[in-house]
């Protein structure tokens, strides 16, 4: 079955909003997310919203082997380092890299123009920079870019804070709520403990998916793709970008008479080469997405 989706792009007049960026999302004609502002991949955010939702049963079905792996790069604690000045010998165009801790003075201040966290060079004083490839790639094992699941019953309002993060200063170890009903906390922390509670699989009790879209929709397209669902761009303006939906998987059936449900394959036939519902016989069966709601 395809389906239609399509994104519509605005701009804000509202009084606390007036001029933000609008984007939102409209499945067969209905809207299904929204968002705005700027500064983030508005379009992987509506996209990823929707695809949450609606194929939630799909993403929960997601095994680790139906992941691809991660690994990040660690910078070796004591790298050798180069000179940015090209006309020194230590330079990396002109020389071998400084031997790693032959530099420890660090070069700072106030002055964030000179304030590089860069260690200076023994021979002509410049700036010098950590030599690339020196150290080792970390496994992070195997989860989507974006894609989280959490546990629809845990309130992050309870959790204890450890550090301390606010703009007001919490006191260690009084809880997230406590510390927003004295107005010191103004909802990051909530925010970043929704996050840290969560999994990169599903669990049993981490059952709620959620696709971070900001991060870019392209990581929103590689989820989908995992789930047998490809977008296929088909018009795009300044003010709309319409997508079809191609789904690979086969969609269940439903009689828009009564209330039977099943699979392709199960209807009974009456002869005539028209699939027809095994209860009341009717030849209205449409895809589960479509027609009058079941009662």
């Amino acid at each position: 079955m395809t389906r239609v989706l399509t994104v519509k792009w605005g701009v804000s007049r509202g009084q606390t909003s007036y001029g933000y960026t609008l984007c939102s999302a409209w499945a067969d004609g209905v809207r299904v997310s929204a968002c705005n502002g700027g500064g983030y991949d508005m379009l992987g955010t509506v996209i990823g919203s929707w695809a949450a939702h609606e194929y939630a049963d799909r993403l929960r079905a997601l095994k680790p082997e139906d992941m691809p792996e991660q690994s990040h790069w660690e910078q070796a604690e004591k790298p050798s380092r180069y000179c940015e000045n090209d006309a020194c010998a230590l330079s990396k165009r002109k020389g071998p890299a400084i031997p790693a801790g032959r530099v420890e003075k660090w070069i700072g201040g106030a002055d964030a123009e000179t304030d590089r966290s860069a260690q200076n060079c023994p021979g002509c004083g410049e700036w010098t920079a950590p030599t690339p490839g020196e150290g080792r790639r970390v496994d992070d094992g195997r989860s989507f870019y974006g894609l989280t699941f959490h546990d629809p019953d845990y309130d992050p309002g309870r959790a204890v804070i450890e550090h301390d993060r606010t703009l007001g200063g919490a006191k260690p170890g009084e809880t997230i709520a406590e510390a927003e009903a004295r107005g010191v906390s103004l909802g990051l922390e909530r925010y970043q403990e929704v996050y840290r509670a969560s999994s990169k699989h599903a669990t049993e009790r981490h059952t709620v998916p959620s696709i971070d879209g900001a991060c870019g929709v392209s990581s929103v397209e590689r989820i989908l793709q995992a789930i047998g669902i490809t977008l296929e761009q088909i018009e795009h303006t300044s003010k709309r970008d319409v997508y079809l939906v191609h789904d690979a998987r086969p969609q269940g059936l439903r009689c828009d008479e009564c209330r039977w449900r099943g699979a392709k394959g199960q209807p009974s036939d009456d002869g005539d080469g028209i699939p027809r519902c095994p209860e009341c016989h009717s030849a209205a069966l449409l895809p589960l997405a479509e027609g009058r709601a079941a009662p």
